[in-house]
């Protein structure tokens, strides 16, 4: 079935777009009609969701948490005024922006108000809406509480929103200074250091070893700046070959989560992530062992991947989650121990939040902190690099100088 994109009038005489699904145009034209729309042009779409499978898809208008997330929450309260689905979902691709989640919602509408269920039509679109979400708005359509869900998946896509850009723009700061002090250093070895060296290959003056370090490397620079240029881009594409084969990953995963200083860090962040999305879910009625697999997708760490399929064998046989975390001695005491209280209080999704807004809180303290330490500590060492250089150079001039005085 193909996806056309029309224009037309609608019985009211308001100019309409969107999508709809058909076989072929005349099709398409046909389903308008009984609709109460007289397209006045009609295109199949080049750009199918459902179509992009597991290609790479590159895209201007690429949905992120932050499109998602206040799409989910204007959704959820349209359907919490009363408004039916499908006029919900009409409604909320006026309101978009983002061009590529307005054809995906449009076209969301046709499928349900052709019968499907919300989650079953989200579903077809796996690259937008994950399995997280789909699951979550099944259960909110089983139980009546689908604008709850909705507000509820919107604030856990905010906080995960929030948290991303937060660790992105720590990360960023320390990449761009540093690939700027190399480029300094490139500069200064390769165009500045062999200008000042003439002087000293006229005058044949003994060298200090610093300078002739300095030389060495510029001399390095200039005659193989290619091997230099092969050996970062074959780096490069090799450690990504490593880091994709599975024991690759599986070294660097685990090196993320035992590394001194970071290692912490990257289990905090873990720890916060699943308990948010794992309390958010049970809050919202999906059930453990469904909950804690879709978890297990979105850890992004094979070793962390590894526990939660070990704790969710342990549940099926009717072990506590609490122990069944603890085992492996990864996460938390406080995850383990806040959850097995609520395992006996009946109170696991509250234990759950608490456990996620503790980490959070720690995250962005020590995001704010290491930001602000790291940025004095960065300007520092590019000032030593770049100095320690330009001494190098300048100190047999300096040394010249007082010779002939």
């Amino acid at each position: 079935m193909a996806v056309f994109e029309y224009k037309g009038i609608d019985k009211n005489g308001k100019n309409v777009s969107g999508v709809i699904d058909a076989d072929t145009s005349k099709g398409a034209r046909t389903r308008l009609k009984q609709q109460g729309i007289f397209p006045s042009s009609l295109n199949e779409s080049k750009s199918r969701e459902k179509n992009i499978g597991t290609h790479f898809h590159f895209s201007s208008n690429k949905v992120g948490l932050g499109d998602l997330s206040i799409a989910t929450r204007q959704m959820s309260t349209l359907i919490g005024a009363g408004i039916p689905i499908v006029e919900s979902l009409k409604a909320l691709t006026e309101q978009l922006d983002n061009e590529r989640l307005k054809r995906v919602i449009s076209e969301v509408a046709d499928r349900v108000n052709e019968g499907s269920t919300l989650a079953n039509s989200l579903k077809e679109y796996p690259r937008v809406f994950p399995a997280l979400y789909c699951n979550m708005v099944a259960s909110g359509e089983a139980s009546g509480t689908l604008d709850i869900v909705l507000e509820r998946l919107s604030e856990l896509l905010e906080s995960q929103a929030e948290l991303k850009r937060k660790l992105v723009a720590a990360a960023v700061y320390p990449v761009l200074m540093l690939f700027l002090c190399f480029v300094v250093v490139l500069l200064l070895l390769a165009y500045v250091v062999p200008q000042i060296t003439e002087i000293f290959d006229n005058k044949k003056q003994a060298l200090p070893l610093p300078t002739e370090i300095v030389i060495t490397l510029s001399n390095i620079v200039q005659g193989y700046w290619w091997a230099i240029l092969l050996l970062i881009v074959g780096g490069f594409f090799s450690f990504q070959r490593y880091a994709n084969s599975t024991k690759g990953r599986e070294k660097i995963d685990r090196l993320k989560l035992t590394m001194p200083f970071l290692g912490p860090i990257n289990i905090k962040i873990a720890t916060g992530r699943i308990a948010r999305t794992l309390g958010t879910m049970l809050e919202s009625g999906v059930e453990l062992l469904a909950a804690l697999a879709i978890v297990r997708s979105i850890s992004g760490n094979v070793i962390l991947e590894a526990v939660i399929d070990s704790a969710i064998a342990g549940v099926r046989e009717g072990r506590p989650l609490a122990t069944e975390l603890g085992r492996s001695g990864i996460f938390p005491k406080l995850l383990t121990h806040l959850v097995g209280i609520g395992e006996k209080t009946g109170r696991l999704e509250e234990m759950l939040m608490r456990v996620a807004k503790t980490y959070e809180s720690e995250i962005n303290a020590f995001v704010s902190a290491f930001t602000k330490i790291l940025e004095p500590f960065l300007i520092l060492f590019l000032a030593v690099v770049v100095g320690g250089i330009l001494a190098a150079v300048m100190l047999p001039m300096l040394e010249m100088s007082s010779l002939s005085m």
